[in-house]
């Protein structure tokens, strides 16, 4: 019958042996013959879906090693029906992991897994209608067929079809998928959608079902939108968030911030960070209580016009409405705070708030360390399951089961009423009565004025009229964007104009105030200029490697040992080109600083990694090397959107940790760059906007042979420069069960040209270079192993390290432990530095602000001719610095000509028939001259022209 055969497919493809995996039979043929009904179906249990088989496998974030605390919610189940009645109840579940009686929510999209025995990993999704897709074809393209850029999509692996569907339904911006038999599936984000396919050999394109809705116009922002300063609102904290718009997927400009606003009827408020410029990314918000907020926060709040963020009955709301009495509650140690908490003792509980509100019939919704016995939050954990640890008593929130969810019971209780603004004339004087303004007024008191009467010094300009300096800077372009601070005792030369901020000696304290941590000035040795990295004015690309010396029988970070292995590890760094190592723990060591110095190597030191330890921890080792030349940078947080900090703090609390610690670094130190270091780029744009204090980003990136759309993404989502916090391949290969030298060498060559052809240095992208990971073998890494052995254990998250996208930890360096060179040290030294052309590197002297008073071109056979002076001094022309410089040196190539030899014909086998030199020197401000040459190579006539190269 013609029916038999697809109903025999069907039943071969759905029998109970496939278990949610892939059938071992079905495959080929079968499978191209299957698609165009597959898609259809229904997996076997309704909204649940078997990540790489479900079985034997735990849930995991972006990565494998990706299980932080705040991606789920864990409690104690029966059996897994019980855990997934747990999860539908939550309309926030993304997935469960279910292991003996432990049942974790997944509240994250899960992206990735770990083979983990006795585990069970399912993906949720609410409404399996949407499953039902669209087939286009094979292999899915943008445009046409040809068209198949990596930024289009996401390559990932799934167990089968279904699966692949079911990461796409999660993911908000996936317009469809492509899947081969072999497992890989593609999530494709492309704006304008899936627009051609390919014929590709077992492969299948399908839409996402529902056309994406054409925009609408959107309403003017109009006037009215009320700004609080300073002012953050979120779940628990005084708001709740818009159903996916709690962030939006793109970044915004304030305006389409307040438009998407506007367009949902029950938003009243808008969330941004401070201190970055737009667009950014935009949070919206709904029955906003403005009494229970989080205040002092890197964030804004602008109200909708017409909206109210009020208490909603303008009453104080009873303890007892959200929770029993105090005096109900046991253990208490003698301070209780409004909002349903309390400082409790530790010991009964374990440390747990979980246990102690369970103890008299509550819920948990907070779990803090306080600061001084008192109310105050040192930090909070995102689970009320996660001990508190290292402390006798512990900050617990408790809520009556009913008021859990209660907005009106958010914690934390109302702030004081912030002091209100004075008005700019009790501040300083009407500008009108300003001496030497410039044209240019701003707000809270600053103006932009002559320079010249006052020697460039705003204290002087201030005193002139009574009034005391708080803020000296220069300007963006002739108005009130600050370029660079200085002190207001200070002169800023160079320019006929500053910023200066002037208020009365007996100004209200609520006036402007001069800030406690300056801003960089231009004038240090290393400076952080558009999407590069200077010194003394010249672009560095960093040829880099990860350092952890930890000997055989030793653990991180008990046993590093910096001192003893530098000597010999950094003779064979240099001897691999290598100019830079990053750290995981601090180089407080001068000696160890000296030796790294002397073989012309760079340090970018980390000074702060565990979230557990105050923000005032990172003083004592940037004070105990901030003077050493090997200082490059200083690094905060290793991966922490992932690990928390290692302690499970949330997105928020670790943004809020860095951005205190960055201030703390700037503080004491004001010459080196800041940076911070995420796990890949996903958020990368949330945590930039919130963190402009981080001057340079590190992304430690594993994507098989290859980056893919990563340097692209980077770009969208901050004009920051990019370094590669760790890269690479590890030298075993678990496909084969055997150490891998060739794969190891190969990822180490093509990963390192990929990031020098995205090299800053020669303006092709935003990367400064990278640190490939790591220098030597570490074997303490297994958790399951011994330090005394070299284990093979790895995980396979279903992305990762090439070829067998598995981190077999104990194989990742270049050298053994015992420092046996590997294949990959060849490899890496074969890759060159980037070298800027020169006029790039004059540009690059001029960019960074006011940085050269003249400068003199001119021509020589010999370097020595140049010492003996000569050519012309030109002053510096007032049209842009990068295009006078090149009009300069294309007519210094002709000026060359006269130290060469008369132009001949070209003859057979002739080369270049002269070389001669072009000099650049110049002055900078201080009165330090600097000096660079490039040579020219004069060519043979071509008709009646020369052709010139730089040699």
């Amino acid at each position: 019958m013609p029916w038999l055969l697809p109903a025999l497919l069907l039943a071969t493809a759905f029998a109970t042996d496939c278990d949610g995996r892939r059938c071992p039979v079905t495959a080929g043929q079968s499978w191209l013959q299957l698609k165009g009904a597959v898609q259809k179906l229904r997996a076997p249990a309704p909204g649940f879906f078997a990540v790489q088989g479900g079985s034997g496998i735990s849930c995991r974030g972006a990565h494998a090693k990706d299980e932080a605390f705040s991606h789920f919610v864990e409690s104690q189940q029966k059996t897994l029906d019980d855990c997934k009645q747990r999860c539908m109840s939550s309309h926030i579940c993304k997935g469960i992991d279910f292991h003996g009686t432990t049942c974790r929510v997944w509240t994250q999209n899960i992206q990735a897994s770990l083979q983990a025995e006795g585990h069970t990993c399912l993906r949720f999704l609410a409404d399996t209608a949407m499953l039902e897709f669209l087939e286009l074809g094979n292999a899915c393209r943008g445009a046409h067929k040809g068209d198949k850029d990596p930024a289009y999509f996401t390559s990932t692996t799934a167990s089968d079809l279904e699966e692949c569907k079911s990461m796409c339904v999660a993911d908000l911006a996936c317009q469809g998928v492509s899947y081969t038999q072999s497992g890989v599936c593609e999530i494709w984000t492309r704006q304008e959608g899936i627009q051609a396919t390919a014929e590709e050999a077992e492969s299948v394109c399908l839409q996402k079902p529902g056309p994406s809705p054409s925009p609408s116009p959107s309403p003017s922002p109009g006037p009215g939108w009320e700004k609080h300063e300073g002012l953050n609102c979120y779940l628990h904290h005084g708001a709740e968030g818009i159903k996916d718009k709690d962030p939006l997927g793109e970044k915004k400009t304030l305006e389409q911030c307040q438009q998407e606003c506007l367009q949902e009827k029950d938003c009243t408020a808008i969330v941004m960070p401070n201190g970055h410029s737009p667009p950014a990314t935009c949070w919206l918000r709904k029955n906003v209580d403005k009494s229970r907020c989080s205040t002092g926060s890197p964030y804004s709040l602008w109200v909708r016009p017409g909206a109210s963020i009020e208490s909603t009955d303008g009453t104080v709301i009873e303890t007892e409405t959200c929770c029993a009495n105090y005096k109900d509650w046991p253990n208490v140690d003698r301070v209780t705070c409004e909002g349903c908490t309390a400082l409790v003792l530790t010991e009964p509980y374990g440390g747990r708030c979980d246990k102690y509100c369970e103890s008299f019939g509550h819920e948990c919704f907070m779990a803090a360390e306080e600061v001084n016995e008192d109310c105050a939050v040192k930090y909070s954990n995102d689970r009320c399951d996660q001990p508190i640890l290292d402390t006798s008593d512990m900050l617990c929130g408790c809520r009556l089961k009913r008021a859990l969810n209660e907005p009106k019971c958010d914690w934390p209780p109302p702030s004081p009423p912030t002091p209100p603004t004075p008005p700019t004339s009790e501040c300083c004087s009407p500008f009108a009565s300003w001496p030497s303004l410039d044209a240019v007024t701003c707000s809270d008191c600053m103006a932009l004025v002559q320079a010249e009467p006052f020697g460039g010094r705003c204290d002087r300009y201030c005193e002139s009229f009574g009034h005391v300096c708080v803020l000296a800077a220069e300007e963006q372009e002739e108005n009130c964007e600050i370029k660079y601070e200085k002190a207001c005792n200070e002169a800023i030369t160079g320019t006929s104009d500053i910023l200066c901020r002037c208020v009365k000696p007996d100004a209200p304290e609520t006036c402007p105030r001069k800030p406690d941590v300056p801003t960089p000035s231009p004038d240090k040795r290393i400076q952080v200029v558009g999407r590069q990295l200077l010194v003394n004015g010249a672009p560095l690309h960093l040829k880099g490697v990860a350092w952890n010396p930890v000997p055989k029988g030793g653990r991180h970070p008990a046993d590093l040992d910096f001192a003893s292995f530098v000597e010999k590890d950094a003779e064979l760094m240099q001897s691999m080109g290598i100019n830079a190592v990053r750290t995981y723990e601090p180089i407080t060591d001068k000696a160890v600083l000296d030796t790294l110095w002397s073989r012309g190597i760079w340090v970018v030191n980390s000074v702060y990694n565990w979230g557990g330890a105050s923000a005032d921890s990172a003083a004592n080792p940037v004070n105990a090397v901030k003077d050493h030349p090997a200082i490059l940078m200083w690094s905060i947080g290793n991966e922490w959107n992932y690990n928390g900090l290692y302690v499970g703090k949330s997105f928020f609390d670790c943004v809020s940790m860095i951005r205190d610690v960055a201030r703390v670094v700037r503080q004491h130190d004001t010459s080196h760059p800041i940076s911070s270091i995420f796990g890949d780029v996903g958020k990368l744009d949330q945590a930039s906007d919130s963190l402009p204090e981080i001057d340079v980003w590190g992304v430690n990136a594993y994507r098989g042979i290859s980056f893919g759309d990563l340097f692209t993404s980077f770009e969208k989502a901050t004009d920051k420069p990019l370094y590669f916090g760790e890269y690479g391949a590890d030298a075993f290969n678990a496909k084969i069960d055997r150490e891998d030298q060739e794969s190891q060498a190969k990822a180490t060559t093509q990963l390192t040209e990929e990031i020098l052809s995205q090299s800053s240095v020669l303006n092709r992208g935003p990367c400064i270079g990278g640190f490939i990971f790591e220098f030597a073998d570490e074997w303490h890494k297994d958790n399951d192993g011994s330090p005394d052995r070299h284990d093979n254990a790895g995980t396979a998250p279903g992305g990762g390290p090439y070829p067998d996208m598995t981190f077999n930890e104990e194989w990742w360096g270049l050298v053994s432990i015992d420092r046996e060179r590997r294949l990959a040290v060849d490899a890496f030294a074969k890759t060159a530095l980037p070298k800027a052309s020169l006029v790039q590197k004059l540009t690059s002297r001029y960019l960074p602000g006011h940085a050269t008073t003249w400068i003199r071109l001119n021509c020589a056979k010999h370097r020595n001719d140049m010492e003996q002076g000569g050519g012309e001094q030109v002053e510096v022309s007032p049209m842009p610095r990068a295009q006078w410089i090149l009009q300069e040196f294309n007519a210094h190539k002709k000026r060359c000509l006269m130290y060469a030899r008369p132009m001949q014909p070209c003859m057979p086998h002739v080369a270049a028939l002269d070389t001669v030199l072009l000099h650049a020197a110049g002055t900078r401000p201080s009165g330090r001259p600097w000096a660079t040459a490039a040579r020219l190579r004069r060519g043979c006539r071509l008709g009646s022209e020369a052709t010139w190269k730089l040699g």
